[in-house]
């Protein structure tokens, strides 16, 4: 799939509040450090009760310094919407004030949401629907974790990241955007009530299961089983090889997923964005806000090729490569 657009300004935005794995190895009784051996992070950040989906949504809009006006198109993407209905999209165009009626609306694919996001968006400003397209990553994970967990209560953070989109300027382009679901990975990663399934008429068996659950181990294996085969098939829809790529981008799934990434590339292979260590797992967030750290850094730039790599519930994997 090439799609001429450009991804522009891209803008974030960080919870105030930070909390450190050595709280965490405190609050759960803990050996100093163990957090940080266990998941190589140490930090992560959490939304406050005023920090909504819709807000911090809109801040990564702002501070990307684009002209609110300019916005004809807002997808948004996350696990956790801020509310069933409306949209967060629609709730975060409130948010900006803008007045004018503007194509707004939320996509889920998990952790994937903003690859998916991208591919909407670039599509309609291809076919001519739109020209200034903000794509809006958002994530308040830490309200669904199971304090209960482990091994998931110190991976995961909060955080929001946005992109434009707009028609193609010079050789930016989109070259290759491959999504696929395989179905035996769908009881890896869920959150099993609260839809039409369980919900509060239909109560599920246990609390637990309004909150998020992942079998860590067996993810880990699908992915590194099937990723790399997947990998090389986009580069070559892409018609380029990873000698090519200037920099790798992929989703903070963990730091298992990262060193099995990294080894992939190996030690001559492209720059690869890690920022687990003080970011966590930002489930729809992580690709954008890596993708942040990216430019931000100057291990992309302008003309460079990206390559975008995650994988989701479900189970799904995605990679974009495209010139920024």
């Amino acid at each position: 799939m090439f799609l001429p657009v450009s991804i522009g300004a891209i803008g974030i935005y960080s919870p105030r509040e930070v909390q450190f794995s050595q709280e965490l190895d405190k609050a759960r009784g803990w050996p100093e450090g163990k957090c940080e051996r266990q998941s190589g992070i140490s930090s992560r950040r959490k939304a406050t009760a005023d920090e909504s989906a819709s807000m911090m949504a809109a801040q990564a809009i702002i501070a990307t310094g684009v002209e609110l006006a300019r916005i004809d198109r807002l997808v948004a993407t996350s696990i956790m919407p801020e509310q069933p209905i409306p949209t967060t999209a629609a709730l975060t165009v409130k948010r900006l004030g803008l007045k004018k009626g503007i194509t707004a609306y939320d996509v889920n694919a998990s952790c994937l949401g903003f690859l998916q996001a991208i591919e909407s968006a670039a599509t309609a400003i291809t076919s001519g629907l739109s020209k200034c397209a903000a794509v809006v990553a958002v994530e308040h994970a830490t309200l669904g974790l199971d304090e209960r967990d482990d091994a998931t209560i110190s991976l995961f953070g909060d955080g929001s990241a946005a992109a434009l989109l707009t028609p193609a300027e010079g050789n930016a382009a989109i070259l290759a955007l491959c999504l696929e679901t395989y179905p035996e990975g769908a009881e890896l990663c869920e959150i099993r009530a609260g839809g039409t399934r369980w919900n509060i008429r239909r109560p599920p068996p246990s609390p637990r299961d309004y909150l998020f659950h992942m079998e860590g181990s067996a993810l880990a294996r699908l992915a590194m089983d099937r990723l790399p085969d997947f990998i090389d098939k986009a580069l070559k829809e892409a018609g380029v090889g990873l000698s090519d790529i200037t920099c790798v981008i992929p989703h903070q799934a963990s730091r298992l997923g990262l060193k099995f990434l990294k080894r992939w590339i190996g030690a001559q292979g492209p720059h690869m964005i890690d920022i687990i260590a003080d970011h966590g797992n930002q489930v729809t967030a992580s690709l954008p806000t890596a993708l942040h750290a990216a430019i931000n850094t100057g291990r992309l730039q302008r003309g460079d090729l990206g390559m975008m790599v995650g994988t989701a519930a479900g189970f799904g994997m995605g990679v974009m490569i495209f010139r920024y």
